[in-house]
């Protein structure tokens, strides 16, 4: 029960502390650096509907952002988010799913292409 607690607190803490840092800064928290384009907002916004399984489409600016940062990038983004927090709304299959619907969602109403991918 204590451990429930302190799992508790800890989500809490991080929520708060993700919610509080300033914009820009949301891509120099283990957060890859291709993403450093990506709003703390717009960050947290694909948080919540990739890991907490939230179903609200992301915001044309925060697609917009996603789009440029590339597909790559986002793949990145999701890894590094599974990797740090275990507890996600699902399977880690539904997390993929979430995670290719907002793309799919972002590259589909953007209007901004895609970078080419690297060789």
């Amino acid at each position: 029960m204590a451990m429930l607690k302190n799992l508790s607190a800890l989500m809490i803490l991080m929520v708060v502390t993700v919610t509080l840092l300033p914009r820009a800064t949301f891509a120099t928290v283990g957060i890859p650096d291709c993403a450093k384009g990506i709003t703390s907002d717009c960050g947290f916004g694909f948080f919540k509907i990739i890991v907490l399984g939230e179903t609200s489409a992301p915001i044309d600016e925060c697609c917009r952002e996603l789009v440029k940062a590339g597909k790559n990038c986002h793949n990145q983004f999701v890894e590094s988010i599974l990797s740090s927090h275990k507890p996600i709304k699902g399977t880690i299959s539904d997390l993929y799913r979430r995670s290719n619907e907002t793309w799919n969602n972002c590259v589909a109403t953007s209007s901004v292409s895609p970078p080419e991918p690297a060789h």
